[in-house]
């Protein structure tokens, strides 16, 4: 009896063992889904994007063929399921690391591009005071030019020649602020 029983018992520990490696297919699901994602977000960059990321050829190749297929949405996403085959083969924590690197710099430039937005409205809006407070926090800032493009923009008679002054203004702001 005890040795039947010390059999079922090592027989259970073995089964417990190659339980660990079981992945549920839920679990394979959901990563083929997140490969498919992450297909997506590939076949998003632009082709000076996509030359930062490390890729095979084959996965360049399929990339170049979801951007033809853009505009047939079944043979898309059947595409995209392909792409994420390929994925699965490939270590993707570089391509992953690249697409947040990408995503990160796009990010400043869009904060950079907010700031200016804001400066250039608030010194159309404010006029001197906010010119000043701007060369206050940018010291590269040529407050002269700033006052010449506000009023300027300020003695603008159309809308045309305003949102000219609006764009030289925008463009100083670029020059100065980096």
């Amino acid at each position: 009896m005890t040795q039947q029983t010390e059999a079922q018992i090592s027989s259970s520990a073995d089964a417990l063992n190659e339980d660990e490696d079981w992945i549920s297919k839920s679990q394979l699901k959901r990563d083929s889904k997140d490969l498919q994602k992450l297909g997506k977000k590939l076949a998003a960059l632009n082709a000076e994007q996509l030359a930062k990321i490390p890729l095979q050829d084959n996965m360049l190749d399929a990339i170049a063929l979801a951007h033809k297929l853009s505009n047939k949405r079944g043979a898309l996403k059947r595409h995209f399921q392909f792409i994420g085959k390929l994925l699965r083969a490939t270590d993707v924590e570089p391509i992953i690391e690249a697409i947040n690197r990408i995503e990160d710099a796009d990010n400043q430039n869009k904060l950079h591009f907010k700031k200016l937005e804001y400066w250039r409205d608030r010194i159309v809006a404010e006029g001197d005071d906010a010119i000043d407070a701007c060369c206050d926090q940018h010291a590269d800032a040529d407050r002269q030019k700033l006052r010449q493009l506000a009023r300027n923009f300020r003695n603008a008679v159309n809308d045309d020649k305003k949102s000219r002054f609006a764009r030289q203004l925008f463009k100083a702001l670029q020059d100065s602020i980096e």
